[in-house]
C-alpha cells in the first residue's frame, strides 16, 4: 500500500540525516562520499517507483472520472496529492529555500503564502537581496503551473490577450554592474495539462563565488492571459548530483535491493487493492440494481481475471478499461496528431502504427472555421451569437486543438461504425486531463451534441453525455464566461442580438 511507501521513506529520512550530519569524528572523504551517494540513490529509486505509481493513478483517475464515478475519482486524486507531497522535503535535502517572505516583489508579481503569481507585465518578479548561502554551484528548482486565465469577450480580437503555450523567464545574480553574465539563465515554462497539476522545473547551474548575493527571478514578457503559479523555490547544490568514484560495498547494494523490493511490493499491493475496491463497488451495484446482474457478473469475472495477471501500470489500465463499460469501442493507445492544420477543433487526423485516419469527437461540435459552412449558423444559434463570431470561435477551437494535442500521446476509444466519409467517431483521452471533449466544452469552444438517433446506451455512455451537458451548463453561467459564452454575454450586456 502507498502508506508502506510513506513509512519506508519516513524511516529513511532520520537515517539519512544521521549518516550525513551526525558524524562526530572525521572519517575518510571516500567513505563520506560513498555513503552520501548511496542514500541519494535509495531516495531517488524510491521516488521513481512512487512517481510511476502516481502516474498510474493519474490514468485511473481520468478513466474513472470519464465513467462518472466522481467520488472514486476524487479519492484517487487525494491519494495522488499525498504521493506528490511525500518528497517535498526529501528530494533535495541539502537545498536552500528561497522564501517569498524575504523577497522584494516587482511589477505585477504577487505572493500568497509560498506561491508566486501575477505575471501580467514584463519584468515582474521577486528579488532576494543580500541572500546568504555557501559559495558553490547551484540549480534553481521550483514547481510551476501555467494555465489559461479567465477570458473576456474581446480575447479573440487581440493577439496580445491570447493565452500563451510557453513563458520565458530569467534568473540571475544581480551585481553592482547590473547582472553577472556568467550567472544569468533564461528558460521556458510550458503550459500545464490542467489547473491543478504542478511540474518541477530545474534551471541549469549557476556558480556563486561569494556570499551574500542578490538574486532575481523575473519574466521577460508579460502574460495577461495566463495564470502562472510558482512555488517551492529552492537552490539545489550541484554536488548532490555528483557520481562518486568509489563504489558502495556489498552491504549497501543489498540494502538498496531490499528497499527497492519492498517498494515494488507496496505498489503492487496498492494496485491489487484498487481492483478489489472496484469489485466491491460491482457487488454493491448488483444489490441496488438487480436488472444489471448479468453485466455485473461478467464485469466481475473480467476484473478477477486481470487480478491474476502480472501487475504494473498496464495492468491498472486494463482494469479501468474493462470497467469503463464502453462496449463496441476499439482502444487505440499512443496515437499522435497528424502534421498540418486540423479540419476543426473536433475533427482532425491522427497517426497510429504508420497509418493515418480521420477522427470526429463524439457528442460535441465545434463551429467550422469557414464562415460559408452551413453548420456555422447552427452553432451560432446554439451559442446565441453572430455567425461571424461563431466562425471566430471555430478558428480558436481549431488552433486550441492543434496546440494542445501536438506531440502528446493520444488514447482513442473508436466506434466501429464509420461516418459516410470514412471518419471514425471517437472519445479522446489525455494523461492528466481525461476526456478531451470535456476540455473543449469547459472553454466554450464546443457545444454538446446530444445524440438524436434511437440507440440504446449503457450507463457509462449516458454518464459521459450527462457530464458534458453539466459542464456546458456550468460554462454558460460562469463569471467571467469562457469562449463563445463570453461573446454572448458581451452582446447581452450591450443590448444587441445576433
Amino acid at each position: 500500500m502507498p502508506w508502506k511507501v510513506t513509512a519506508l521513506i519516513l524511516a529513511l529520512q532520520p537515517l539519512a540525516c544521521g549518516w550525513l550530519h551526525a558524524q562526530q569524528t572525521p572519517e575518510p572523504t571516500a567513505l563520506t562520499t560513498t555513503r552520501a551517494a548511496f542514500l541519494r540513490q535509495v531516495m531517488t529509486d524510491s521516488q521513481l517507483l512512487t512517481e510511476q505509481y502516481e502516474r498510474a493513478l493519474s490514468r485511473v483517475e481520468a478513466e474513472v472520472s470519464a465513467s462518472g464515478a466522481y467520488e472514486e475519482a476524487h479519492a484517487i486524486r487525494q491519494r495522488r496529492e499525498q504521493l506528490q507531497a511525500l518528497y517535498s522535503g526529501t528530494v533535495s535535502s541539502l537545498a536552500t529555500p528561497l522564501p517569498l517572505a524575504q523577497a522584494r516583489l516587482t511589477g505585477s508579481a504577487q505572493a500568497s503564502g509560498e506561491t508566486l503569481s501575477g505575471w501580467r507585465s514584463n519584468g515582474s518578479g521577486a528579488e532576494w537581496m543580500n541572500f546568504r548561502l555557501v559559495p558553490g554551484a547551484y540549480h534553481l528548482e521550483f514547481e510551476v503551473n501555467m494555465s489559461d486565465a479567465p477570458i473576456t469577450g474581446s480575447i479573440y480580437a487581440s493577439s496580445k490577450l491570447q493565452p500563451q503555450k510557453t513563458a520565458v523567464f530569467e534568473f540571475n545574480e544581480v551585481t553592482v554592474l547590473g547582472a553577472s553574465i556568467e550567472n544569468r539563465r533564461t528558460f521556458e515554462i510550458f503550459r500545464s495539462a490542467d489547473e491543478t497539476t504542478f511540474s518541477t522545473v530545474r534551471v541549469s547551474a549557476l556558480n556563486f563565488t561569494s556570499s551574500p548575493v542578490t538574486l532575481r527571478l523575473h519574466n521577460t514578457t508579460g502574460y495577461p492571459a495566463n495564470l502562472i503559479r510558482i512555488r517551492n523555490l529552492r537552490l539545489v547544490p550541484v554536488s548532490e548530483e555528483a557520481t562518486p568514484e568509489v563504489a558502495g560495498d556489498i552491504a549497501d547494494e543489498e540494502t538498496l535491493k531490499a528497499a527497492t523490493s519492498t517498494l515494488r511490493k507496496a505498489i503492487d499491493d496498492a494496485r491489487q487493492a484498487a481492483a478489489k475496491i472496484h469489485i466491491d463497488n460491482l457487488q454493491a451495484l448488483a444489490k441496488s440494481k438487480p436488472e444489471l446482474k448479468d453485466q455485473v457478473e461478467a464485469e466481475d469475472r473480467r476484473v478477477r481475471q486481470l487480478l491474476d495477471r502480472s501487475t504494473g501500470p498496464e495492468g491498472i489500465r486494463a482494469v479501468t478499461s474493462a470497467a469503463s463499460g464502453l462496449n463496441g469501442f476499439e482502444d487505440i493507445s499512443n496515437a499522435r496528431l497528424a502534421e498540418g492544420i486540423p479540419l476543426a477543433g473536433d475533427r482532425f487526423t491522427v497517426v497510429h502504427d504508420g497509418a493515418e485516419f480521420p477522427v470526429r469527437l463524439l457528442w460535441v461540435r465545434c463551429p467550422p472555421a469557414d464562415e460559408n459552412d452551413p453548420a456555422v449558423a447552427r452553432l451560432a444559434a446554439h451559442f446565441k451569437i453572430a455567425d461571424e463570431d461563431a466562425a471566430a470561435i471555430g478558428r480558436a477551437a481549431r488552433e486550441f486543438t492543434a496546440g494542445y494535442l501536438r506531440d502528446k500521446p493520444l488514447r482513442l476509444l473508436v466506434r466501429a461504425d464509420k461516418d459516410k466519409d470514412g471518419t471514425l467517431p471517437a472519445l479522446l483521452f489525455l494523461p492528466e486531463v481525461g476526456l478531451y471533449q470535456n476540455l473543449l466544452v469547459e472553454h466554450g469552444l464546443a457545444a454538446v451534441a446530444t445524440p438524436t438517433r434511437n440507440t440504446k446506451r449503457n450507463a457509462t455512455e449516458k454518464a459521459i453525455i450527462d457530464t458534458l451537458t453539466e459542464r456546458e451548463k456550468e460554462a454558460m453561467t460562469r463569471d467571467p464566461a469562457p469562449g463563445a459564452w463570453a461573446l454572448q454575454s458581451a452582446l447581452t450586456k450591450g443590448g444587441e442580438k445576433p
